[in-house]
């Protein structure tokens, strides 16, 4: 519920148009993007487990982040003054590599 609650908030926070956003600083939305998707990666990988699969899970949890960061950039073609960037997928997928990482060293005992 928590993993799914979550895609909730960053569909919503994806939904907000340009003008509604703050002023951040050149690039820095990356940064954001990338620890929203650190997040989602890590709970998905959590909850993977918990449901009882027990191989791939850094892969699946890597790659269904990944297809939910494109859908989440298509989606923003849809909002006004957003857009669709490579570079905010590309922060997604450094994020989602890096929560199923550390999701993965926790289960596997390592931290």
């Amino acid at each position: 519920i928590l993993t799914i609650s979550y895609m909730g908030v960053i569909f919503y926070l994806s939904s907000l148009g340009g003008s509604d956003l703050p002023t951040l600083p050149e690039n820095f939305d990356k940064v954001i993007h990338m620890f929203l998707y650190l997040i989602l990666a890590f709970l998905l990988s959590l909850s993977l487990n918990k449901s009882g699969i027990k191989r791939y899970v850094f892969l699946l949890a890597f790659l269904i982040s990944i297809f939910y960061g494109a859908s989440d950039e298509f989606h923003q073609s849809f909002v006004p003054d957003r857009d669709v960037s490579l570079y905010d997928l590309l922060a997604d997928a450094f994020g989602a590599f890096l929560g199923s990482y550390f999701a993965s060293l926790i289960r596997l005992r390592k931290i």
